[in-house]
């Protein structure tokens, strides 16, 4: 059985507020720089409430990532 936490069925409200929180935040940042790509902008909200050294392995890891796509 799925914890309620890796189903569809919904979120916890700190959950839900967080997400609103992040999306607000997302929009103020295009508004300012329409040209920004949202995924990245988004990205970046995250990593930045995270702390340094996850932050580091995480863009790591999304820059390895990115080159492998490339090629």
């Amino acid at each position: 059985m799925k914890s309620p936490q890796t189903t569809n069925q919904g979120s916890p409200p700190q959950a839900q507020a967080w997400a609103r929180r992040l999306g607000l935040k997302v929009a103020d940042v295009l508004s300012e720089y329409p040209d920004a790509d949202p995924d990245n902008v988004r990205h970046t909200l995250i990593l930045l409430e995270m702390p340094p050294l996850e932050r580091l392995q995480r863009s790591l890891i999304r820059g390895r990532s990115a080159a492998l796509r490339r090629k």
